[in-house]
């Protein structure tokens, strides 16, 4: 069917500007009238509306040129764009939840943690301060004692890794860790999950004395990290 400009533009979705600016580009073919009017048919009404669906997808003109043209396969294009999509959500991610983080905290010193530090200086930090309070701990005790930042950490998490960062590397904190493991140690002996009420009173006794709210409060930060549910206080 042989269409007006005017006529395109409305089954394509789009302007007339819109239509003469792609015709000029050669994005969309026409014919002429005598009258020297541009006719356009079905075709270019399907080439206009898949150039919306792409302008509106972020895709640059030189790319929507190289699809119509066979250039490059739709598909192809699809996956790349996705790929950098991918990418800018992620950073965006961060970007909000640094900046909620912010304006929560005005005054915050520490928020530049989060953009220098690495992940694999997040692990290495957690590590290093494991290793030195906790060393001769089992495995699975350890995991549980761990924070792992997810890839897209929500304010909170954010907020509970910086003071999580703050607790770790305070030389009263690692010392008052490395007294609760070794009266643990001490009173736990041989048979450290026995059903012992004395034994239970005495641990309890321990973390409080020794450890302190700190302790809590390491373990409630890693459960707010890694996204688990609060600890018990009484087995914290």
């Amino acid at each position: 069917m042989d269409h007006s400009i005017g006529a395109v533009a409305r089954l394509a979705g789009v302007s007339v500007k819109a239509v003469r600016h792609y015709s000029d580009l050669g994005l969309v073919t026409s014919r002429r009238t005598a009258a020297g009017h541009r006719r356009y048919d079905d075709n270019a009404v399907v080439r206009l509306r898949l150039i919306r669906t792409l302008r509106a997808l972020d895709l640059d003109l030189p790319t929507i040129r190289a699809v119509l043209r066979d250039e490059r396969p739709l598909a192809e294009v699809a996956a790349t764009h996705a790929d950098a999509l991918a990418i800018q959500i992620s950073t965006l991610r961060q970007q909000h939840a640094l900046l909620t983080v912010l304006a929560r905290n005005p005054e915050l010193e520490d928020l530049h943690l989060m953009t220098e530090q690495s992940e694999q200086d997040r692990r290495a930090l957690i590590e290093d301060f494991l290793s030195t309070t906790l060393d001769g701990v089992a495995p699975a005790v350890r995991q549980n004692l761990t924070p792992v930042l997810p890839e897209h950490p929500d304010p909170q998490q954010v907020e509970a890794w910086l003071e999580l960062t703050a607790l770790v590397s305070s030389h009263d904190f690692q010392e008052s860790v490395r007294r609760l493991l070794a009266g643990y140690l001490a009173l736990a002996g041989d048979d450290p999950l026995r059903a012992d009420p004395v034994y239970r009173r005495k641990l309890i006794e321990l973390r409080r004395t020794e450890a302190g709210p700190d302790w809590y409060r390491y373990q409630e930060l890693v459960a707010v990290i890694n996204g688990w549910a609060p600890p018990s206080r009484v087995a914290g």
